[in-house]
């Protein structure tokens, strides 16, 4: 089991409040494989209209308008960032919006140099609150399978650096990690 796979489960074992054994790492062996573990630690429920990236747009959406003063309807998961935060007002709009929507951890804004490691539309901002603010944006019940599933997704994203993979890849021989 290399470092990234480890650092991976800890990820996983910090946001699901769980705790996953070596031995039961070594037979987690896809995503899919381990999204069924976490489920099962954490007694998810099966619920088809539950959405967690649906409820982290509301809150980022209504953070923004609070934030940027914009309308709803300028808001959409493809709205590009620079278009709401000005310039001239950029570094205290995007320091009060962290505050206002409790993502302290939001990288700086880098338009320009460095730029691709700044988010640059609202989605990635969905994305980053979904990883980084799960447990709030699930409601006051147990998580739903979709819900865990989202979850544990984004989190092999961001850990492993892997955008597009199927849950029946293999971490080690599809996705290449050591």
């Amino acid at each position: 089991m290399g470092l990234d796979f480890v650092e991976l489960v800890i990820e996983v074992e910090e946001v699901f409040g769980i705790a996953i054994t070596d031995a039961v790492a070594a037979t987690l062996i896809t995503p899919a494989i381990l999204i069924l573990h976490v489920q099962e630690a954490v007694g998810s429920r099966k619920d088809p209209k539950a959405c967690i990236s649906r409820r982290a747009f509301h809150q980022i959406r209504a953070s923004l308008m609070r934030t940027v003063g914009t309308s709803r309807s300028d808001i959409t998961l493809d709205t590009q960032i620079r278009v709401l935060f000005p310039s001239a007002q950029r570094l205290d709009l995007w320091k009060s919006f962290r505050q206002d929507s409790a993502m302290s951890t939001l990288p700086a804004l880098r338009f320009g140099r460095g730029w691709l490691l700044s988010p640059t539309r609202v989605s990635d901002l969905v994305a980053i609150a979904v990883s980084e603010k799960a447990s709030q944006l699930r409601e006051e019940r147990s998580w739903t399978n979709e819900e865990l599933r989202q979850v544990v997704r984004q989190i092999i994203r961001e850990q492993l650096g892997i955008k597009r993979f199927a849950d029946t890849d293999e971490f080690v021989r599809d996705l290449g990690v050591g």
